[in-house]
């Protein structure tokens, strides 16, 4: 899947190349479950770790990003109207999540599933380039280098081993060598560790092929 130009220059910034990474490994799964070819079941399950992976996502941009922006962007009528505007697009990608989890649970046909599918692409493509193209650079410039490798932290684990162990190889699964290297060199050299020895073999042996 062709990377859009602004992804390949935001990924060239050393930090946001582990945020970057995670947008494309969501763009890749969801297009790998748009036009799977496995079974119900491995669809069924490769969704859940999908979906588990944009919750978590989401929820650690919502705890560690966003509260430290928005009161730097006070008196800035434009940030504060970017920010609430990304806040309105991801309120739409819950339902969506919802409604294919349904669709799931109930066996509905490969069409059904498709078209759901297709829908929560375009809204969520559609708000991770929102984010790269306008969120990330200027948070580039508000926020102090400090505060970008705790945003980083969190959002491949933060104090979790658990989440870090989960989100670090679904990541980095099928990203290029450059990416991987770039995305391992912000890891402390005992996570760089359980990558290669535990995290990565685990999560080959267990994730369901499409």
């Amino acid at each position: 899947m062709a990377q859009p130009p602004h992804t390949m220059q935001l990924a060239s910034r050393a930090d946001w190349a582990l945020m970057i990474a995670i947008h494309d490994a969501l763009r890749r799964d969801l297009d790998r479950l748009l036009y799977a070819t496995a079974s119900h079941a491995s669809a069924r399950a490769r969704w859940g770790a999908f979906r588990s992976q944009l919750r978590f996502h989401l929820a650690a941009e919502h705890a560690a990003m966003w509260p430290r922006v928005r009161p730097k962007l006070a008196g800035d009528p434009h940030g504060q109207a970017l920010l609430d505007a990304l806040d309105d697009e991801r309120q739409l990608l819950g339902p969506l999540q919802a409604m294919i989890d349904d669709a799931f649970t109930m066996n509905a046909d490969s069409r059904r599933l498709r078209q759901l599918l297709a829908r929560l692409q375009t809204r969520l493509t559609s708000h991770l380039a929102h984010e790269e193209a306008d969120a990330l650079p200027l948070i580039s410039q508000i926020m102090s280098p400090g505060e970008l490798g705790q945003i980083a932290a969190a959002i491949r684990g933060g104090l979790s081993i658990r989440h870090a162990g989960t989100t670090v190889p679904w990541t980095l699964a099928g990203a290029s060598p450059g990416v991987r290297e770039q995305v391992l060199s912000q890891l402390p050299a005992p996570a760089r560790l359980l990558y290669r020895t535990v995290w990565l073999p685990r999560y080959a042996r267990t994730t369901p092929a499409l």
